[in-house]
């Protein structure tokens, strides 16, 4: 809460501080003549602080100029007949005294000059309507909606303006969804219909045509269980196929429904009927799996898992001190880095996991294999660290022979580079990743795969 209470403060600070630099700014523009700069740095200083009074002040009187200047523009152009542009400069006077009525200054607007306003829209939006009206008739939806656009943006009350607009707007896509539909090109109809379901709540009969190409675009999915050969994969199976029925059933897409699952995984091919024992005649009878467009199917080829061993192997190094010493010939007090030799352990642990699994998804209304491919994965964590008996910190990398006495080939590398990556070592995390953490990435890894392909299968029905 201290926090939170003190980045407000420091937020006002600042804010206030910006305040005061655009109304110093809006002071020298205003003083040279430059209204209508001095009125914007004045704007932009209350939005940085909205008390700020000579602020306030300024831009009211500056704003007032800015705003007679833009009235003028407007009566220039009703002089002239335009009635386009009369339009457009009333209305840039308009907003402009609506945005410094958001900052809290009150212009003086003209009263008298709404009713000439009111005669030009009139006029423009008149010409403006019958040009778009002919337009529509003549199917140039295009031109048509962009008239009625701007129809709606001046007045949005104007005649039958917002149902012509839908008109020239949605026409073009139904026209066009009914002939995706006429060239079973379901799936893109569904989404041309939809587009219009989603601008508009209806047109004509689009909602009854989207649901109708959904039915046909949509694929309707049976899972197989996942499979496997082996009876040292049947865990991994089953529960890969946990997470595939899960996968599958996520896929956030209405083109796309899964109608019925196997559960669990099993050593021998589904070939599209399901076993239940009938307990009245004590035998299996065939019960057929639910009607769908689709097969999915898996198999565990490959699995394989192993913990690893921690390795544990011996290092040397130096410990660095400082030492003090008199020196002989000055008698003063110095100090010099001893470096001792010393052993520590670095550790190393590889574990990884690996998983093959074979899949495809068939279509069981027509001749096609809509996804075949092969998950093929291997994860691996490695941890290496390295442990101490005495402080890390003051550990040196380099090499020696003979722990008692020195050697030409005895090595210190005590540099920067070299000593920060040894103490990373001691520093590494040193818990490494379970089998159960490992397999689990590489059934999401595959189930991602998987889930990933179905998406991309873009058939038309």
């Amino acid at each position: 809460m201290k926090q939170l209470l003190l980045l407000f403060c420091l937020m006002v600070i600042v804010g206030g501080c910006a305040s005061k630099r655009y109304v110093k700014k809006a002071s020298l523009l205003e003083n040279s003549g430059l209204y209508a700069d001095a009125a914007d740095n004045y704007f932009s200083s209350l939005r940085k602080n909205i008390n700020n009074i000579d602020a306030k002040l300024g831009l009211q009187r500056t704003g007032q100029l800015v705003l007679e200047d833009k009235i003028e523009n407007f009566k220039a152009q009703y002089q002239s007949g335009s009635a386009k542009d009369a339009v457009y400069a009333y209305r840039a006077a308009e907003n402009y005294y609506k945005k410094l009525q958001g900052v809290g200054i009150k212009l003086l607007f003209p009263e008298e000059e709404k009713s000439y306003y009111q005669e030009v829209e009139d006029t423009y939006l008149n010409q403006l309507y019958g040009n778009a009206v002919k337009a529509l008739r003549l199917e140039q939806f295009a031109g048509s909606e962009k008239q009625f656009s701007e129809i709606l943006s001046i007045n949005g009350n104007y005649k039958d303006a917002k149902s012509k607009w839908v008109v020239a707007k949605y026409e073009p896509l139904y026209r066009k969804g009914n002939e995706q539909m006429n060239n079973n090109m379901y799936r893109s109809a569904y989404y041309t219909f939809k587009g219009i379901i989603d601008g508009v709540s209806t047109y004509q009969n689009s909602l009854d045509l989207m649901n109708k190409s959904l039915d046909y675009a949509k694929v309707t999915i049976y899972i197989s269980s996942v499979n496997t050969n082996s009876s040292s994969y049947k865990t991994i199976a089953s529960q890969l196929n946990n997470k595939v029925v899960k996968g599958i059933n996520d896929i956030n897409s209405p083109l796309y429904e899964v109608v019925g699952a196997g559960s669990s995984a099993s050593t021998s091919t589904n070939n599209f009927k399901a076993f239940l024992l009938d307990r009245t005649k004590g035998v299996e009878s065939k019960v057929s799996i639910p009607d769908s467009k689709a097969l999915f199917e898996a198999y565990v080829q490959k699995y394989s898992r192993d913990n690893g061993r921690l390795v544990k192997t011996e290092k040397r190094g130096y410990l660095k001190r400082v030492e003090k010493y008199e020196d002989a010939t000055t008698k003063l007090t110095k100090e010099r880095t001893i470096y001792d030799k010393v052993k520590y352990y670095e550790y190393i642990l590889t574990r990884k996991a690996s998983l093959t699994v074979s899949y495809s998804m068939k279509r069981r209304d027509r001749d096609e294999v809509a996804v075949s491919n092969v998950f093929n994965k291997e994860e691996t964590d490695i941890i290496m660290y390295a442990d101490f008996e005495g402080d890390y910190k003051e550990l040196v990398p380099g090499t020696w022979k003979y722990q008692t006495k020195d050697h030409d080939t005895d090595k210190v590398y005590d540099n920067a580079i070299s000593v920060d990556k040894l103490h990373q070592l001691f520093e590494s995390h040193k818990t490494a990743k379970t089998l159960t953490e490992l397999e689990n990435t590489l059934m999401d890894n595959c189930v991602a795969q998987i889930t990933g392909e179905i998406i991309n299968y873009k058939p038309e029905n």
